[in-house]
């Protein structure tokens, strides 16, 4: 499960996270400051709770809370207040929860079990694992291929993240010294024949994007490691061990990126998602 916690004071958002990470610790936790990161966050990919602070400079949170439900009408809305009258509004806009300052655990942990859209509830996706061995899920159930060829083109567009690839690139890539024919060409149409006849049989729809002698992967519609790294994800962070899509030889330019992100990230001092220990 994917929270967003939203609130002006960073003390704030800590000491709420580090609730959130006792009472649930095996979501996936994401801060805002402001109003415009949170709607930020909120256009980037599914989120299924966002616990809100009412107070905030520039845009009210209800205010805030109505654009959310436009953008994500599935998303749980938790309001965070220290005026107890926001009460009857929140609840007339159908938030899943509202909480008083400072909450305490019972109360999290109160709103979690009686979230308005249960996580469970919702439809399953497609996970993609990119960190260590390259694998795709659908339905918790790993994706068989028939061709190795074609799991690695699949790899290789997830590697792009949603950029267009054309021919010529994909068969550099997955035939590289290989002089460029049109026997090479064929057997590239083939691969992606049979890539999406595999996703649409696992009842994937709509992943791959196809045009004129090109491919892409539509990202929106995948819960991806790599991807929630590049965001800033704490636990896609925590989950990376300094390996990426092993098997592939190309995919060292990706890995060696994200090394030296991943370095950059230990030295930085307080990123906006880092929750200090308790009693920071």
């Amino acid at each position: 499960m994917k929270i967003l916690v939203v609130d002006d004071g960073q003390l704030a958002i800590n000491s709420l996270i580090r609730i959130l990470c006792r009472v649930a610790p095996d979501c996936d936790y994401i801060s805002a400051m402001t109003t415009e990161d949170a709607l930020s966050w909120m256009r980037q990919g599914p989120m299924d709770a966002a616990f809100l602070n009412l107070e905030m400079p520039g845009m009210n949170g209800l205010a805030l809370t109505r654009m959310i439900q436009k953008l994500q009408p599935r998303c749980n809305i938790i309001v965070v207040t220290e005026h107890p009258e926001y009460a009857l509004e929140a609840l007339q806009i159908f938030v899943s929860g509202f909480l008083l300052k400072p909450a305490n655990e019972a109360d999290v942990r109160n709103v979690l079990e009686h979230l308005r859209y249960p996580p469970e509830n919702a439809p399953v996706g497609i996970k993609i694992q990119c960190f260590g061995n390259f694998e795709i899920f659908v339905g918790g159930r790993a994706l068989a291929f028939k061709r190795s060829k074609s799991k690695e083109l699949l790899a290789y567009l997830v590697d792009r993240n949603g950029a267009t690839c054309t021919n010529g690139e994909m068969l550099a890539v997955l035939w590289e010294g290989k002089p460029d024919t049109a026997s090479l060409h064929s057997h590239l149409r083939n691969l992606i024949f049979d890539l999406s006849h595999t996703l649409e049989d696992a009842g994937v729809t709509g992943l791959l994007i196809r045009g004129r002698s090109t491919l892409a992967l539509d990202t929106s519609k995948v819960d991806c490691d790599y991807y929630n790294f590049l965001r800033g994800s704490r636990s896609a962070t925590n989950s990376y061990r300094g390996e990426y899509m092993t098997q592939y030889s190309w995919a060292e330019v990706t890995c060696s990126a994200l090394r030296q992100q991943a370095n950059v990230q230990k030295t930085a001092s307080i990123p906006s998602y880092y929750v200090p220990p308790t009693g920071f």
